[in-house]
């Protein structure tokens, strides 16, 4: 008879990989964040001049593919690049039957979808039904791999690349999967999106500024594509794979206010935030801070009642890598698991002077140990979640 009494067990990163602006691998969004350089460009369009964070289609790597990979929408290809360097950093066989392949993202393909209303005169291809397909994101990267196990897309707004690491997670301790590649992925930055979002009033548009954590006048959007391979930890220390950390508590949830807004008293984040302090109080925090006034107070609230008078330190990537989109909670994840493992909190540049009064706002690079980071993220729609990652 099977034995079903619960065994506890413990999930850590073995491979991570990465590709946004202006960095194609981890290595050198690692100097971004040490050298603290902003990878954000400005850019004219029809109506709005913005700054963008946009990835070369030179940059992506797609030649260790079969060709019929390369017809795949931006977001897709995205996704496999980082896949790539994940899976080799890991150094595991993909087809065992017990890989789950878990793809988070906000706008799936929708550029694809776009591209294609454009242009209706455009000869249709057999390609075109799949790319439109956001299911197409997580079964390209099990075709790519022969990643034959359990295979999901989540399309939950912003905090959807945590949210894949929660589900990996989760399957892993509950015996589901042995393995997770865990992945989120968007490319946005069309003009009609643009445009869509800056009449929310949400975009950073002062061209005269440049666009920061906490500064209440919108974000920058970029893209861009992370992925973690999530392992059960007593395999990994049995074929000796390095790991790079561990996740700790993840707690998703949902506003359940309104499906265009979030709840303004920020109730569910903070209750998120207070699961995750179970396990202790973090290093630093690694906000979200995405510069939309209504998300930044809720965060400076909570971080006001509960790590002010610790003096925690706060920072965000936003400043430098900008917003992108589904992915950003995997660049936070990334930036995390570099800052453990190379023992430094990397600045949140450009950020609001007010709240580098009120708060302990990371204003230059700091060298210290880092062994426990706490992450936030709000998306549209009122989702929310927090995580923690542990060096040991």
């Amino acid at each position: 008879m099977v034995n079903f009494r619960r065994i506890m067990m413990t999930t850590v990163v073995t491979g991570l990989g990465i590709i946004g602006p202006g960095f194609n691998n981890v290595n050198q969004l690692s100097t971004i964040l040490k050298n603290v350089t902003v990878v954000l460009k400005l850019e004219k369009l029809k109506r709005l001049e913005i700054y963008t964070g946009r990835v070369k289609d030179e940059e992506i790597s797609m030649n260790l593919f079969p060709s019929m990979f390369k017809k795949l929408p931006k977001a897709a290809r995205l996704l496999l690049h980082a896949c790539h360097e994940a899976v080799n950093m890991a150094g595991f066989d993909v087809e065992d039957g017990r890989t789950a392949v878990i793809i988070g993202t906000s706008g799936g393909a929708i550029d694809e979808t776009i591209q294609l209303a454009r242009n209706q005169e455009q000869e249709t291809s057999v390609f075109h039904i799949g790319n439109m397909n956001s299911y197409s994101l997580a079964s390209a990267v099990s075709a790519a791999f022969k990643a034959n196990g359990p295979s999901y897309c989540l399309t939950n707004s912003c905090p959807s690349g945590l949210q894949s690491i929660e589900l990996g997670k989760m399957m892993i301790e509950s015996g589901q999967a042995d393995r997770v590649i865990a992945g989120a992925t968007d490319s946005t930055l069309e003009s009609l999106i643009l445009e869509s979002f800056s009449k929310l009033n949400v975009l950073h548009n002062d061209s005269a500024i440049q666009p920061g954590p906490f500064k209440g006048t919108g974000f920058s959007m970029s893209e861009g594509a992370g992925v973690l391979i999530l392992e059960n930890e007593d395999l990994a220390l049995k074929r000796k794979a390095s790991i790079y950390g561990k996740i700790g508590a993840c707690i998703s949830n949902q506003d359940a206010k309104s499906p265009y807004k979030s709840d303004k008293n920020g109730n569910q984040l903070l209750y998120a935030v207070d699961r995750c302090l179970a396990e202790g109080y973090p290093n630093y925090i690694n906000s979200q801070a995405l510069g939309i006034t209504q998300n930044d107070s809720i965060e400076k609230s909570i971080y006001q009642q509960r790590f002010a008078e610790r003096d925690i330190p706060i920072t965000s990537i936003k400043g430098m890598v900008g917003h992108s989109m589904g992915a950003s909670g995997m660049f936070q994840a990334v930036s995390t698991l570099i800052s453990i493992n190379e023992q430094f909190i990397p600045p949140a540049v450009n950020c609001d002077e007010q709240v580098i009064e009120s708060l302990n706002i990371v204003t230059d690079r700091i060298d210290q140990p880092i062994n426990h980071v706490l992450i936030t993220s709000q998306g549209y729609g009122g989702t929310n979640s927090s995580m923690v990652i542990k060096r040991e």
